[in-house]
């Protein structure tokens, strides 16, 4: 019985095929849609996809990696850690959960008959006035998926770049990747653009990002094997630019290329286009492709 009908040229990312109970073949859709596998009606469309070796891309919404809901310590950068260094006073430029904050949370804790433990869980975060969603909802953000399976390349790197594009005008904060509504750092931002295009660069995560340890995950990407090496001249839109801090070989800065010698990036103090080489970062290391 037909539940519904729909448009010739119509896609559906089909989950599995299964069986009626006369044995007729039936396709499952990833949204619980049943659709007959009649050769006359339907057309196996090929996905895009990376080839082997690499980030391969996801055509269902990419799943938040790492714990969601991490308590707070000395060392955690974040949206989280900017949140409560601006409750309890510490905030000065830089959201790095610092000895100060550490021993203002002390306080506050004792002031509130709480355990004096200077690390933020939960029960503390909601006693300084934050909702429990947000604790956890600021850690799961994942950027939806704005690419599909019968889409080319070039629209997988549309949604990275219009992703990245919905940060333009945000500060920068060290360790951030999460929503829009916030603030993001340069990695932060390439990963969520990734998100929205189908890849999930793991172990490099927007969860892990505000981890101690975590926040030059513009290093991890660089390091990433997963992610091809081009030559700076063949250089497209939709690469990733990667810098050295200047006089070393250590990557400082990760941006998303758009052509024509600009980058979309977050550089203090904010997100914005710039080109590809200016007076701040101009020691290039080198490109990375993801799709």
């Amino acid at each position: 019985k037909s539940a519904q009908s729909v448009k010739a040229g119509s896609h559906f990312l089909i989950s599995r095929i299964v069986k009626s109970d006369n044995q007729v073949p039936i396709l499952k859709t990833s949204d619980g849609l049943y659709l007959p596998a009649k050769k006359s009606l339907v057309t196996k469309v090929i996905a895009y996809q990376n080839p082997k070796g690499y980030h391969q891309v996801h055509y269902t919404q990419v799943k938040p990696y790492g714990k969601v809901g991490y308590n707070l310590y000395r060392g955690y950068e974040g949206i989280k850690t900017w949140k409560v260094m601006h409750r309890v006073g510490t905030w000065a430029g830089t959201n790095y959960y610092n000895q100060a904050t550490y021993n203002a949370v002390k306080n506050f804790q004792r002031s509130h008959h709480l355990p004096a433990t200077g690390n933020v869980n939960l029960a503390t975060w909601e006693k300084m006035g934050f909702s429990k969603k947000s604790w956890y909802s600021i850690d799961s953000y994942v950027a939806p998926l704005k690419a599909y399976a019968w889409q080319g390349r070039k629209a997988h790197i549309e949604a990275m770049i219009n992703q990245a594009y919905k940060y333009m005008g945000k500060p920068w904060l060290a360790g951030c990747s999460t929503s829009p509504s916030y603030g993001v750092d340069c990695s932060g931002l390439v990963m969520q653009g990734l998100y929205a295009g189908g890849i999930s660069p793991v172990p490099t995560s927007s969860i892990g990002h505000a981890h101690p340890g975590n926040e030059w995950n513009s290093r991890n990407l660089w390091a990433d094997k997963h992610l091809k090496r081009v030559p700076y001249s063949q250089r497209q839109c939709g690469d990733l630019v990667f810098y050295y801090q200047p006089g070393t070989h250590t990557i400082w800065h990760v941006a998303i290329y758009l052509g024509n010698n600009r980058v979309i990036e977050s550089w203090p103090p904010r997100v914005m286009v710039q080109p590809i080489v200016n007076s701040q970062r101009n020691v290039i290391a080198g490109i990375k492709r993801p799709f």
